[in-house]
């Protein structure tokens, strides 16, 4: 299992949310979220210490809910990997279908719940997760990711959970 803590940046300016995503005491930095000035989301996972680009993400115009398309580097086979990140009407809570080639994981949160699942949709194994902080619901806030499975790159759910920030932020 590994396990990152995610902090975004308090001020970004006019650009998209930017977040550092560190080890569990918070002393390494493993990746970075940059952005850039664009009207809609428009972000770059970089891999530190050797700040390599590892992943983007584009949102686009869609007019009542989440849509972005995002590109990552498959470690396995070092090439770049594309697909879709949609979100899904659901009543009590948040849904995100993730699809990219033929792999599909669904994003969930319940209405209640601080804490989003990324699933399997083959199977319904639940592949990671992260959970807000309580504590930075007001000021900046801080995730606490923890990923169970290497079935899939680790680079899907962390921008997976942007894009989820970035949903709640333009609203």
């Amino acid at each position: 299992m590994k396990e990152y803590v995610i902090r975004k940046d308090f001020f970004t300016g006019l650009k998209s949310t930017e977040y550092t995503i560190y080890d569990i005491k918070e002393k390494h930095v493993f990746y970075r979220i940059e952005s850039k000035f664009h009207i809609l989301q428009s972000i770059r996972l970089i891999a530190y210490p050797a700040k390599q680009e590892v992943g983007r993400l584009q949102a686009k115009i869609k007019p009542f809910l989440y849509k972005a398309e995002f590109s990552i580097v498959n470690p396995r086979s070092n090439q770049q990997v594309s697909g879709l990140i949609e979100q899904n009407f659901k009543l009590n809570g948040d849904l995100f279908s993730i699809q990219w080639g033929e792999n599909r994981v669904a994003l969930e949160k319940d209405l209640l719940s601080l804490t989003n699942v990324f699933r399997d949709s083959a199977g319904g194994e639940i592949l990671a997760q992260f959970r807000i902080r309580p504590a930075s619901v007001f000021w900046t806030r801080k995730y606490d990711m923890k990923i169970f499975s290497d079935k899939y790159p680790e680079q899907i759910y962390i921008l997976g959970l942007a894009a989820r920030d970035g949903m709640i932020s333009r609203h």
